[in-house]
């Protein structure tokens, strides 16, 4: 009977021990995720000089300009982007939020300006200098699949193109431009 209580009582400890360590390495760091740190750079405010069109039969492009100022807000947990500008003769005000889901191991991104008055997610990828976002977006009552790229990132410049599909398959370019970095004021 001693030696099969010992069994036990050494079984119990085991499967305690060993229970222990999966919740320790699931257990998460309070605070910022780490991986908010590769957007550090972004922080500051910068000049965006692009162009749009509305279809991929369009030959000509639109131009604009605004203005994006980028902080940590939340503490470091998310990275905040204020737009300001013009587009097609209007003037234009974008809010954006870039996150790290530490649960799904992906970038979020959410975005709302006053022309859709709505806000639109997206999820992806970001390795090696290039972020890739895509969600779903409604326009004027049809579904359109959204694919953001942020490359050739630097110290004071980066690249961006916005691709658009109806169907997830046939991707055009609708928007692309470029930002540079502001010297602080």
């Amino acid at each position: 009977m001693t030696r099969f209580r010992y069994l036990t009582a050494l079984t119990l400890v085991i499967m305690f021990v060993s229970g222990a360590g999966a919740q320790d390495r699931q257990m998460q760091i309070p605070g910022p995720p780490l991986e908010m740190q590769q957007c550090s750079g972004m922080v500051g405010t910068w000049l965006y000089t692009g162009e749009m069109r509305m279809q991929p039969t369009d030959t000509a492009w639109i131009e604009h300009q605004a203005t994006a100022e980028f902080s940590y807000v939340a503490g470091g947990a998310a990275l905040q982007m204020r737009y300001t500008g013009d587009m097609m003769g209007m003037e234009m005000h974008g809010l954006g939020m870039l996150t790290y889901d530490r649960e799904d191991r992906q970038w979020q991104e959410t975005w709302v300006d006053n022309f859709g008055g709505r806000t639109s997610l997206y999820t992806g990828t970001f390795a090696d200098g290039t972020r890739v976002m895509q969600g779903v977006n409604k326009m004027q009552g049809q579904t359109m699949h959204t694919r953001i790229t942020t490359y050739d990132i630097a110290e004071t410049t980066f690249k961006w193109t916005m691709e658009n599909s109806m169907d997830g398959k046939n991707w055009f370019v609708s928007m692309k431009g470029s930002y540079q970095k502001q010297p602080p004021r």
